[in-house]
């Protein structure tokens, strides 16, 4: 059977990756043997993560500290992971309103 990068490709981005599901997508990737492309406003707490992955699954690690909201964003994104074998996307970034649902305005959900 095909290795996960044999399959899917040697490179994956993880936007929203500083926290939560999105850090847990890129441990997961990572442990699959997949170098991973961090993207995330929080740029130290991507490093953090990205050196713990490259020491805990000797994969390769570029962090990116962007905003997904900036309208720059795909072109910076586009430039960081140009000629790499991308296979998988993890878009996982979201803005989520705190508090109870009923609370909050429909703009803001």
């Amino acid at each position: 059977m095909d290795s996960f990068p044999d399959r899917y490709g040697k490179w994956a981005v993880v936007a929203g990756a500083s926290e939560g599901l999105g850090e847990a997508f890129a441990a997961a990737l990572a442990a699959r043997g997949m170098n991973v492309v961090l993207v995330a406003r929080r740029g130290r707490i991507l490093e953090e993560i990205g050196g713990r992955l490259a020491a805990d699954h000797g994969v390769e690690v570029r962090c990116l500290e962007l905003d997904l909201s900036d309208p720059g964003f795909p072109g910076g994104l586009e430039e960081a992971t140009r000629g790499l074998d991308l296979g998988v996307l993890v878009y996982n970034a979201a803005f989520v309103p705190m508090g109870p649902f009923l609370g909050h305005d429909e703009d803001a959900i």
